[in-house]
């Protein structure tokens, strides 16, 4: 194991561009926000995929944590808009998380919602500040969760042409050494509003969209061969379908909150060979049904 105690060390964990390996299976994963049984349900796609021989990467594109409050279990009061009902285990999915992730190769980005403990704004979905409300729950275990969610990436980069990022690629950074210098400190009395036009970071972790010309600007800019890369894969935003091609470029994943079981989809990348397009990308080949 390495040095940073994670199975996929230092090429990913505490920096801010996480570089995928040249070969394997890459498993796409967006937004669980507390659903257990949704990120169980991944680990059993990666598990498989393991005892196959397929040399599996389980990456989750932030916002693995808040969840809803206990109040909307009440009889009647599950919103349609949410899809299937949960109950928000943030806590325990992120303490099997710090250790699935010493042993196997399963990471997370940063999303926004990570975002609200390591210097980002105060975020409330469902709590008047989902972070506190989680850090409570946490109890002892707070400050050790704390830097873990602070070692995570903003980015994810292969050589298959596929780049990860929690929202919409809106902004970017010129090349990847300048990724690297941005940090995530700073952002904690920007407004929400705000932080859409707070920089790479802001960008990155709330925008909704993304022009095609924008999205082209970050594959340029994370290449790692000089050649663009091929597409954006995130997630943050709900689509209803499972998922959203925008252009050429662009490809919006919901894998869990708020949809029902049936419509969450996620992504089965193969890291050893070159997309061209997010057209590339078929149902029931790249895309498929997390249950």
């Amino acid at each position: 194991m390495s040095s940073t105690g994670r199975a996929l060390g230092a090429e990913v964990w505490g920096r801010k561009v996480a570089r995928l390996p040249d070969e394997g299976v890459l498993l796409v994963a967006t937004d669980m926000q507390g659903n257990l049984a949704d990120y169980e349900q991944m680990k059993r796609h990666y598990l498989r995929e393991k005892a196959e021989g397929n040399a599996p990467v389980l990456a989750f594109c932030g916002d693995l944590v808040h969840g809803p409050g206990e109040e909307l279990h009440r009889p009647g009061a599950w919103p349609e808009h949410l899809g299937t009902p949960y109950r928000d285990d943030s806590p325990d999915l992120l303490r099997d998380f710090d250790e699935l992730t010493r042993t196997e190769r399963v990471f997370s980005l940063l999303g926004n919602h990570e975002h609200a403990h390591v210097g980002g704004p105060i975020v409330s979905k469902f709590h008047a500040d989902e972070a506190s409300v989680l850090e409570a729950r946490l109890g002892e275990d707070r400050e050790r969760i704390r830097e873990l969610l602070r070692s995570f990436p903003l980015v994810a980069v292969s050589r298959a042409g596929v780049v990860l990022t929690h929202a919409a690629p809106r902004a970017t950074e010129p090349d990847l050494e300048a990724f690297e210098r941005l940090a995530y400190d700073g952002f904690g009395e920007a407004s929400v509003q705000e932080m859409y036009d707070r920089g790479t970071v802001g960008a990155l972790l709330w925008a909704r969209a993304a022009t095609p010309e924008r999205a082209r600007a970050l594959l340029a800019a994370t290449s790692i061969d000089g050649r663009p890369n091929a597409f954006v894969a995130y997630g943050h935003d709900v689509v209803l379908e499972g998922y959203d091609m925008v252009g050429a470029e662009q490809i919006c994943v919901s894998t869990s909150f708020g949809l029902a079981d049936a419509r969450k989809v996620y992504l089965r990348l193969d890291l050893s060979h070159r997309y061209e397009a997010v057209t590339d990308l078929r149902e029931g080949v790249e895309i498929l049904p997390l249950y």
